[in-house]
C-alpha cells in the first residue's frame, strides 16, 4: 500500500497542478522542457504567445516553483524546475498504478489475475 502523503506534500502537489491545470502555462513548461533554457523573447517566438501574457504565465510558473530563472544581463532565461515536477509525477504515477522508477515511461505494472475459483468466477457459472 503507498505511503501517505504529508499536508504540506498534498499541499505543494496541488499547487504545481493549479498552475499546470492551463493550456498557456502547460504548453510553456512542455516547450522549456523540449527546448531547453528560453528567454522571454525565444519563448514568445516559439510560442505565439504576447509578452504581457507571457510574463504573467510565467510570474505564476515561478510563484509555484515549477520553473527557475537565469539572469544574464538584461535577459532573463527560464528552464524547467526538475524536481518540483518529478514530485507531481511520482503522485500521478502512483495513481495511475506505476512503480516509482516507471513514471514519464508509460509503462504500468500488471493488474493482477484474479484468484482461481473466486466468489466472482462461480456467481459467473451460475
Amino acid at each position: 500500500m503507498p505511503e501517505r502523503l504529508s499536508y504540506e506534500q498534498i499541499e505543494a502537489i496541488a499547487e504545481a497542478m493549479r498552475a499546470l491545470g492551463h493550456e498557456t502555462r502547460l504548453r510553456l513548461v512542455d516547450t522549456i522542457h523540449s527546448e531547453g533554457e528560453k528567454s522571454v523573447g525565444e519563448l514568445e517566438a516559439l510560442t505565439g504567445i504576447g509578452q504581457p501574457g507571457l510574463s504573467q504565465q510565467l510570474a505564476i510558473l515561478r510563484k509555484a516553483e515549477l520553473v527557475t530563472t537565469r539572469r544574464a544581463a538584461k535577459q532573463v532565461y527560464y528552464s524547467v524546475a526538475a524536481e518540483a515536477l518529478e514530485t507531481v509525477a511520482r503522485f500521478l504515477g502512483g495513481l495511475a498504478n506505476l512503480s516509482p522508477g516507471e513514471a514519464g515511461t508509460g509503462t504500468k505494472r500488471p493488474a493482477p489475475r484474479p484468484a482461481r475459483g473466486s466468489a466472482a468466477m462461480f456467481a459467473k457459472i451460475l
